[in-house]
């Protein structure tokens, strides 16, 4: 078995020590500020998960499509998705933009299919159908009400009995480890349900 002379240890040692002090530079200097003057960027306010429903499945559309607002990489961003159903309910992004300010609120458009977005200064900016900015009357703003009604119980520390209603009684109910931020409708026939959390979601059906 070949034995290792002390020369090569000692190079050996040297290498591992050039590559660690390498490696922790590079750590470093990715989290740690440079002393060069830079200009303080202000903080940002936290991103509250929401969605608005654009589509819902009924006899002519069999994807719903939803406009939602999620943090990506610290930054908030606006996002059109439309779910494939027959594929695992998976969703396929058709349009995403990084927002500037964190909005405070989101609405569907009254006739076309595109979104507002409401930021603390109270002010509602509308975006096309791919999320384009675009000058249009805050009256176009939609002012449907929902035909079904959340109601949301703290069973205990760790549990939540969610139940979703309309003018038929009970269409949902589920028990959930997290309380919920929102809760929306993908579907005309009550079958399909879009759940919104601080930081995750959740597909639900009766």
């Amino acid at each position: 078995m070949y034995k290792e002379t002390g020369k090569e240890k000692m190079i050996r040692f040297s290498i591992i020590s050039a590559i660690a002090a390498v490696t922790l530079y590079l750590f470093v200097s990715q989290y740690t500020p440079t002393s060069d003057p830079a200009v303080v960027q202000p903080e940002q306010n936290q991103v509250k998960q929401m969605t608005v429903v654009l589509q819902e499945i009924n006899e002519e559309h069999h994807a719903p499509k939803l406009a939602m607002v999620k943090e990506h990489e610290n930054q908030p961003m606006l996002i059109i998705y439309e779910v494939d159903v027959e594929s695992n309910y998976r969703f396929e992004t058709q349009y995403a933009i990084n927002l500037a300010d964190a909005p405070i609120d989101i609405k569907r458009d009254e006739v076309s299919d595109g979104v507002w977005l409401k930021t603390e200064d109270s002010k509602w900016t509308y975006y096309n159908r791919e999320l384009e900015q675009v000058k249009r009357e805050e009256k176009n703003i939609s002012k449907e009400q929902p035909t079904f009604s959340v109601d949301i119980n703290e069973v205990d520390s760790k549990q939540y009995e969610l139940q979703i209603k309309n003018e038929d009684g009970t269409v949902l109910k589920k028990e959930l480890d997290e309380e919920p931020l929102s809760v929306v409708r993908l579907s005309e026939q009550n079958d399909l349900w879009f759940v919104v959390f601080d930081e995750n979601t959740i597909l639900l059906v009766p």
